[in-house]
């Protein structure tokens, strides 16, 4: 089967506002380093967590397509491979926010750990060293799995051998086991040891959650803006259909975990645990945390319900920008308040990381995108993915 598609093609005043505002990002944590270094680190941690969220998330979305044989995502399946790329930006970051551990981590300073009984027990787990080798570690098994996923898929356009679609399968399937389990810990060790007196058995599934939920809306996003850009006929609204499903079900599942927390600490009563809690539901953290649920579950929730609103670009796109708006204030809430105190603080030093780590997320992938095929031409679920029209004559091309 031979299939030609169109190279995608970036407006200029695009490229030029996604670099001016990752631009300004780099410049406002670089200028946060001498003039705020106490709110830049936190919000370069959300950040980082954030930026690789995003990669990791498209990553486990490609092998959960190869593991479970489904073939409705291959179409557009460039777009969460695109993601990946990412996640070597990532790893930078990560080194980077070494150099932040004394402003962020309790655990580090030695002083406090002589002062502190709880501290001491949990040295062997929470000290320098190992916390660097272990997320080392972690960004280094994520890039060489996410990297196999695409070099294979994309060498399986050269020559359309079925062995690429077999070895992805594999890798995907350990992709997801040990993927997985070391987000739990990167979970534990960047956002949780922040508090590390405190502790939740299912912390790590609301931030797993988060992280399905905004790859999601991310890969939505692109999905929109290809189609905005022309490619209409090969992401249809049946795959809109689909995505907006799992929109609504991850959304459903992260208000589970959130409220499946709050009942598990309620129930045990484990001052310990409640303090985590009684903290953010006062004052303006309260507002915030209230705000939260609305974002990232409400505003879905109520908008994606109709039929018709699941295969509306307009209504897929603004859901989708209301849920990385979300995830984001989740991720502020989990990090800030250990850092700026009793009310929450917004200004440049949150706003420009945010909308700068976000331009840059979209200019390296869309960059990416117009290097390479559109569609995994000789992908065996391809056929599966398009639509019947398409199917039936694909040897005459798509989108032509």
């Amino acid at each position: 089967m031979k299939i030609e598609t169109p190279k995608l093609v970036i407006p200029g005043p695009a490229k030029t506002i996604m670099l001016a505002f990752a631009f300004l990002g780099v410049v406002v944590f670089i200028a946060g380093l001498f003039l705020a270094p106490e709110r830049i680190w936190p919000n370069f941690l959300i950040n980082e967590f954030y930026l690789l969220n995003l990669g990791l998330g498209a990553a486990l979305f490609i092998a959960t397509l190869y593991v479970s044989n489904a073939g409705w995502a291959t179409a557009f399946r460039r777009l969460p491979e695109a993601m990946t790329v990412v996640l070597p930006f990532a790893g930078i970051g990560v080194v980077i926010l070494i150099f932040g551990i004394h402003t962020l981590y309790e655990w580090s300073h030695e002083a406090a750990l002589l002062q502190d009984k709880i501290l001491l027990g949990k040295r062997a787990w929470l000290n320098e060293p190992f916390f660097i080798g272990r997320l080392v570690f972690y960004f280094l098994l994520w890039i060489v799995l996410s990297r196999l996923l695409v070099k294979y898929s994309l060498k399986q356009d050269e020559d359309g051998r079925l062995e690429y679609t077999f070895k992805n399968v594999k890798y995907s399937a350990i992709f997801l086991i040990t993927g997985v389990l070391m987000f739990v810990f990167a979970s534990i060790d960047l956002i949780m040891s922040l508090q590390p007196h405190w502790y939740s058995t299912i912390f790590a599934l609301i931030t797993l959650s988060g992280m399905i939920t905004s790859s999601l809306a991310a890969i939505t996003i692109l999905m929109v803006v290809m189609r905005r850009l022309g490619f209409k006929e090969l992401i249809t609204k049946d795959h809109l259909r689909d995505m907006s499903s799992l929109l609504l079900t991850f959304s459903v599942f992260w208000v589970y975990m959130w409220v499946s927390q709050h009942m598990l600490i309620w129930y045990s009563n484990i001052p310990e645990e409640t303090t985590y809690y009684i903290f953010r539901h006062f004052g303006g953290w309260g507002s915030l945390s209230f705000l939260n649920v609305v974002l990232n579950w409400l505003i879905p929730f109520l908008a994606l319900l109709p039929g018709a609103s699941k295969t509306s670009d307009k209504v897929l796109l603004q859901v989708s920008v209301v849920l990385l708006i979300g995830h984001w204030l989740d991720l502020y809430i989990m990090v800030m308040p250990v850092t700026v105190g009793a009310e929450p603080v917004l200004g440049v030093w949150e706003v420009g990381m945010f909308f700068g780590m976000l331009a840059l997320f979209f200019w390296i992938v869309l960059r990416h995108l117009q290097g390479i095929r559109l569609v995994p031409v000789n992908d065996p679920y391809l056929v599966e993915s398009l639509p019947e029209r398409f199917a039936e004559s694909a040897n005459q091309g798509i989108g032509k």
